[in-house]
């Protein structure tokens, strides 16, 4: 598998509280239309295993954009699997993808949300792919 590192959001990222991706997507235009049926995702797989406390923390994904480099973000997409819980958050494991909306602003990250409890430990990678099975012209 191949990864443009221009399209990466986190890279072996740490993930124990609440925090926003340590990479931020600029798409060079105000408005950025990718064209309807782009077929473009976010791709995440678990670097480190998550582990809390009591085991019961949860870890929400969104995606978010803005207009600014950074400020009046607002969600795009929220996760599938909108908590998920420390034990589904295993090395190697591959977490659902996340459609990127074919228009949205200049400026894209990820923000991670850290439920009921902090994480102890836990990294992630996620970055922009194809969605399988999307031919692009």
């Amino acid at each position: 598998m191949f990864i443009d590192n221009k399209l990466v959001f986190s890279d072996h990222q740490h993930v124990t509280a609440s925090a926003a991706s340590s990479d931020i997507l600029d798409f060079g235009v105000a408005n950025a239309d990718l064209g309807e049926g782009s077929g473009m995702c976010v791709r995440f797989i678990v670097e480190t295993t998550f582990a809390s406390g009591n085991g019961t923390a949860t870890l929400t994904i969104a995606l978010q954009d803005s207009a600014t480099d950074w400020g009046g973000a607002h969600v795009l997409v929220q996760g599938e699997a909108h908590a998920i819980g420390a034990t589904t958050l295993i090395k190697g494991v591959y977490l659902p993808e996340m459609k990127i909306p074919d228009q949205h602003l200049q400026f894209m990250r990820l923000y991670y949300t850290a439920g009921t409890e902090n994480f102890n430990a836990g990294a992630i990678t996620a970055w922009v792919d194809v969605i399988k099975g999307m031919r692009h012209r």
